[in-house]
């Protein structure tokens, strides 16, 4: 079966990682979404004391500089490569691997395995986005687009 949706490759971005000191992180409250899947503002509650926060602008960064002694703040531009997966099947697609439906029930973002990669799911206006790991990239994307046929 093949299935109808669009993959698209994201160009490479000035992404932030925020690791806690400590779980929860005393201080972060207001400034970090604190439920586990939660967004807010750009940055994924993606791991206990783990933020995501992909193509951070000058805001966000200056939000997270804020918390200096709740945790660390680390850029990782060329770790993660962004994929948009959209379209009305895009949900089957990545069924193939995990019911990301199920996944993100009741969340934003998750941490999750698809086809054997490690990665970050959060959902788009059109579908989803998932950044994996940049070595894990062509095997994903080689996947993705064997199921669409492509």
């Amino acid at each position: 079966m093949t299935y109808a949706c669009q993959i698209t490759m994201g160009a490479e971005a000035p992404d932030l990682e925020f690791i806690a000191y400590t779980y929860p992180p005393v201080g972060g409250e207001g400034v970090l979404p604190l439920a586990p899947g939660a967004s807010d503002g750009g940055l994924l509650h993606v791991a206990p004391g783990r933020w995501f926060a992909p193509a951070a602008g000058e805001a966000l960064r200056e939000r997270l500089a804020a918390l200096d002694g709740v945790g660390s703040c680390v850029e990782v531009q060329g770790k993660w490569c962004r994929v948009d997966i959209e379209g009305a099947d895009a949900a089957a697609v990545l069924g193939e691997t995990v019911d990301v439906i199920a996944v993100l029930a009741g969340r934003d973002c998750a941490a999750v395995l698809l086809f054997d990669c490690p990665c970050m799911l959060a959902r788009s206006a059109g579908g989803f986005t998932v950044w994996t790991r940049a070595s894990h990239q062509p095997h994903l994307v080689a996947e993705l687009l064997r199921l669409t046929g492509r």
